[in-house]
């Protein structure tokens, strides 16, 4: 199971309780455009707390633009 860093912790749960406000939203009956949104930002927040923040990958990145140029 992945550690997880004080700020990965925010965002996962700012976009758990997200996706709970736009579920809770659409059964009581909000329009699309009201919880829709809502959803699509809470579910990308939850995402964005599982990228790696390791060093190794924008060295991998950084080398392979030295390579093409």
């Amino acid at each position: 199971m992945k550690k997880f860093t004080t700020h990965q912790k925010v965002v996962l749960i700012i976009g758990i309780v997200g996706v709970v406000t736009a579920f809770i939203g659409k059964v009581n009956g909000w329009e699309y455009m009201e919880f829709f949104p809502i959803f699509y930002a809470s579910t990308s927040m939850i995402w964005i707390s599982f990228i790696s923040n390791k060093k190794s990958c924008r060295k991998a990145l950084k080398s392979k633009e030295a390579q093409n140029s």
